[in-house]
């Protein structure tokens, strides 16, 4: 029986390292699509927005793919529609996302589904921290008491922060790391 004087305990502090090992993929993982995981392939899968052309069939893959999937920078809009976009800019996060997708749809045969793991594990590893503020969220723990931040890349400034800063890559055509 709680007491109405009882304060409540919060939950136990959790090791950030741990969750990170068991959310986020690690560097040179292996991936279904046979390119293992590296802040090196960013510029590539960002070069392929613009360089994979796909026909009506398979741009409605990919939007059944992606439109699920929270951009991590705004959190608030879908991979189908960068909060940017208005504004006639995408940032290299969506762009990286976007490319890497089309890709695998246009050369790999890819379904929705498929592509929407693939895409999923790609910013997870490239945008850890959206993702590791999540799981603490999920699990009753405030990102902020973990030195995360509690706002997106955009709602701070950080678009044109490279990915390790837990920015959008930036706005241009070279990808900021």
């Amino acid at each position: 029986m709680l007491l109405w004087w009882t304060e409540r305990v919060p939950p136990p502090a959790l090791s950030l390292e741990a969750l990170r090992a068991e959310v986020i993929p690690q560097e040179g993982q292996r991936t279904a699509y046979g390119i293992p995981l590296s802040l090196g392939n960013a510029q590539t899968f960002a070069d392929w927005h613009d360089a994979v052309r796909l026909t009506p069939a398979e741009e409605r893959i990919l939007w059944e793919a992606l439109h699920p999937v929270p951009t991590p920078c705004c959190d608030d809009t879908r991979l189908t529609r960068c909060c940017c976009e208005e504004g006639g800019l995408i940032c290299n996060l969506v762009r990286s996302a976007r490319g890497l997708g089309a890709w695998l749809i246009r050369e790999r045969g890819f379904g929705a589904e498929a592509v929407r793991a693939a895409v999923e594990e790609w910013l997870r590893f490239v945008h850890p921290g959206y993702y590791l503020a999540g799981e603490l969220r999920r699990l009753g723990q405030n990102p902020a008491a973990y030195g995360l931040p509690s706002r997106g890349a955009c709602y701070r400034g950080a678009c044109e922060a490279g990915f390790r800063e837990g920015g959008c890559g930036g706005m241009g055509w070279r990808v900021r790391l």
